[in-house]
């Protein structure tokens, strides 16, 4: 679990792309990390436009130890 956690630190406030082990992809930007969980900003692809969400930014709390790969997206 270190290991994740310290990749995810060093993602922190860049956008990626992160798959759980339940298969679920993810996309946005890590807004923290705490010693158990991510917390993501969810973002949407538009037309190949990768956007905010629509009316407020939504955050989602991912548990770092049911993470299977964290991509950093450019």
């Amino acid at each position: 679990m270190a290991e994740f956690y310290k990749t995810a630190r060093a993602m922190l406030n860049r956008r990626v792309k992160i798959r759980t082990k339940s298969g679920k992809t993810h996309i946005g930007k890590i807004v923290k990390v705490t010693g158990t969980h991510v917390h993501l900003q969810k973002t949407r692809r538009r037309k190949g436009k990768v956007g905010t969400t629509f009316f407020a930014p939504f955050i989602l709390p991912l548990v770092l130890f049911d993470l299977l790969a964290i991509v950093l997206l450019i």
